[in-house]
């Protein structure tokens, strides 16, 4: 068993927040800094180190256990829309070497970190019809394989809509694992939108019968809804899926006020969902 799943069989384990919402709170500009990639976070791990070991170590201050990379956008068909395809596999293990940077800075011997390689949906989903498996598959391995150059502690497909996606994501890391003669923990989430399911129409039960046939390590939910329009589905994952799992919410609903997304739950209100969600559903990754 890995060093990660260990702690984890031990403790329940606290996570960051949001990347992207992080950098917001920074003056970052578009030609400098983005170097004219609107909206490539990822090129921010080489533009600018500085910011985003800030943010790693702001979260760790705080009492993180474990951070994620920024490489939400780090796969070959997300960074192909900024002509930097080829970089995928550099851009990833640049981002796990910053965030290993300021891991190795926190840990004692009483208290390890850890680095989650995150891996999110992609803009083009195939039961959409945006894409095919095997080019989703292929994104996801080049992806992986910088991770794991990095030395992450685990992966995390993030913000799952799409079972398909999940799919390709996971049999991507696999693959890339198996060339790298590694095995690392697969962490899966999902995300469920007001309605009460994925983006196109799966509910928690089917997904959570995906994911358990493709024996991930761990299951969890994040993004799109806060804490209160999870409950219901927190419960059933606690009551029905076999192995850990994990819960990363909004701070509610997001809101557009005066032209910026912000999030109403303050920080007491937030930590008391977390609190029952770790004491009466038994989740044991909290972020």
């Amino acid at each position: 068993m890995s060093r990660f799943m260990d702690r984890l069989n031990e403790q329940v384990l606290i996570l960051d927040g949001g990347m992207g919402t992080a950098l917001m709170e920074y003056d970052l500009d578009l030609e400098s800094d983005f170097k004219g990639l609107e909206n490539c976070s990822e090129i921010l791990c080489e533009t600018r180190p500085d910011v985003v070991r800030q943010i790693h170590e702001n979260f760790f201050a705080a009492g993180s256990d474990a951070v994620e990379t920024n490489t939400f956008g780090s796969n070959k068909v997300v960074l192909e829309e900024f002509g930097l395809t080829e970089r995928t596999r550099e851009l990833n293990r640049m981002a796990v070497d910053l965030a290993r940077e300021v891991a190795n800075k926190y840990e004692t011997e009483d208290w390890p970190r850890f680095v989650i390689g995150c891996m999110g949906p992609g803009t083009k989903l195939p039961s959409l019809n945006h894409t095919d498996y095997d080019t989703l598959e292929d994104s996801y391995a080049e992806q992986a394989r910088g991770l794991i150059d990095g030395g992450v502690d685990a992966f995390l497909t993030e913000t799952s809509q799409d079972p398909l996606q999940i799919k390709s994501a996971i049999n991507g890391i696999r693959l890339a694992q198996r060339e790298a003669g590694v095995d690392i923990p697969i962490i899966s989430q999902v995300t469920i939108e007001t309605v009460g399911t994925m983006l196109v129409g799966t509910e928690i039960q089917a997904a959570a019968t995906i994911l358990d046939a493709m024996d991930v390590d761990l299951m969890g939910m994040n993004c799109a809804t806060g804490p209160a329009e999870m409950s219901e589905h927190v419960k059933w994952l606690g009551e029905n899926w076999p192995k850990p799992f994990s819960v990363l919410p909004n701070a509610g609903l997001p809101m557009l006020v005066d032209g910026k997304t912000t999030y109403p739950l303050q920080p007491d209100e937030m930590a008391d969902w977390v609190l029952r969600f770790v004491e009466e559903d038994g989740v044991n990754l909290i972020g």
